[in-house]
């Protein structure tokens, strides 16, 4: 097997992150907004643009885009730092943010039903694509470490008639695991996190797995369809 890329970011691909973050996700919202506010980190798709041109020296790295699909899956649907304070759930069908870093929209539409938490995310990247995810809390669980939500989660992304247009080949990708939001208590205040772990489908062919853990690490690993291996390791906090 031939490692095409084995690389370790040392910072997160958005700011602010840590702490800062967590405030500014979860300080005055309500649940949508929240989730809305959690997936503005659209800077992690930024290189797909570069990625998937077709007139790329080398030609597309359709592998090395599902990797970074793979890391903004698991920085959108999560929240790390201390200080969280809960959302509130109010009766609403949807809620916007413009990521405050590249302008984009974040849309997080109301899927549930009665008292079930369910939700869907979309987000349109110029000249690029269409990102959407779905995720829905099964409730709460009581552990040792903490209060964990799990959410069993799609996310897709595809390259839209105008990145067609702007040069990009056709291709798309999806992941789905279940995420674990996890809230840790502290003296006088939480600590949120999570855990968990998605597989990663491209359509080029290209298979892989990322692995998220509770200290804010995410492990991507991908084999594209010739055999070559991809291996990032980036920081969600």
């Amino acid at each position: 097997m031939n490692v095409r890329l084995d690389e370790t970011l040392r910072a997160p691909a958005f700011t602010p992150a840590g702490d800062k973050r967590a405030a500014y996700e979860t300080h005055g919202t309500s649940f949508l907004t929240y989730l809305a506010r959690r997936a503005a980190k659209t800077q992690i798709l930024v290189p797909l643009a570069t990625l998937l041109a077709r007139g790329r020296p080398g030609g597309p790295e359709t592998a090395a885009a599902l990797a970074c699909l793979a890391y903004y899956a698991a920085a959108a649907s999560t929240t790390y730092g201390t200080g969280y304070r809960q959302p509130s759930f109010v009766d609403e069908e949807e809620a916007h943010e413009r990521d405050r870093e590249t302008g984009v929209d974040i849309t997080a539409i109301n899927l549930g039903k009665g008292r079930e938490i369910a939700a869907e995310i979309r987000a349109l990247i110029p000249r690029v694509g269409m990102y959407t995810s779905r995720e829905r809390v099964l409730g709460t669980t009581i552990g040792l470490r903490g209060l964990g939500m799990p959410a069993p989660s799609t996310f897709t992304f595809a390259v839209s008639s105008e990145g067609r247009r702007a040069g990009l080949v056709e291709w798309s990708a999806s992941a789905r695991g279940t995420i674990v939001t996890e809230l840790a208590p502290l003296l006088n205040r939480s600590r949120i996190r999570a855990y968990g772990g998605l597989d990663l489908s491209g359509s080029d062919g290209s298979r892989g797995s990322a692995t998220l853990t509770r200290d804010g690490a995410c492990e991507i690993r991908i084999v594209d369809a010739n055999g070559n291996a991809i291996h990032l390791r980036a920081p969600l906090k």
